[in-house]
């Protein structure tokens, strides 16, 4: 494989190895090490990359493993990062409603919350899947897990967001 070719193949898939490092790690510094990291690899053994079935599902796999490496070093609690949130975050506010700002604030922590009680192959399942959009196929070949396990996973994710939602509202 030439640069040509793996700028192509593989650095196109950047940002979403940086975002899935994040939704790990939770600071940008950390993530961008990994993802730096896994290219190298990747660039060192370029020869072997065009055997794979999908450059991105290994890439993917390469930057969760190493997260986790990292993680277990350090002793950190895996974090979810959210594009969405990030985004509710940035949005100006709408009408300079107080009440309403509140609840979203309020929101984003019972989610944040939620989330990080998830198990670590849900959290990683539901963030593949609904924030990147990851089909079951890629999750199942990224996590190294069955594809009914991955449907189970994300089914398990969004019932524990959901209940943890009703259960905010209820009081």
């Amino acid at each position: 494989m030439q640069k040509e070719e793996f700028i192509r193949e593989v650095m196109v898939h950047k940002q979403k190895l940086f975002r899935f490092a994040l939704s790990y790690l939770g600071q940008a510094e950390e993530a961008s090490d990994v993802v730096q990291d896994v290219l190298l690899r990747l660039w060192e053994t370029r020869a072997k990359l065009l055997a794979l079935r999908s450059i991105e599902a290994w890439s993917m796999t390469l930057v969760r493993n190493s997260c986790l490496d990292r993680l277990k070093r350090s002793e950190h609690k895996l974090r979810v990062y959210s594009p969405a949130a990030d985004y509710l975050r940035q949005q100006p506010d709408q009408g300079s409603n107080p009440a309403q700002a509140l609840l979203q604030k309020e929101t984003e922590a019972l989610i944040s919350a939620a989330l990080d009680q998830l198990p670590e192959k849900q959290r990683a399942a539901f963030q593949l899947r609904d924030v990147q959009g990851y089909s079951y196929l890629e999750i199942s070949e990224i996590l190294s897990i069955d594809m009914n396990q991955v449907k189970v996973n994300i089914f398990r994710a969004r019932k524990a967001l959901r209940e943890a939602l009703t259960k905010s509202r209820e009081s």
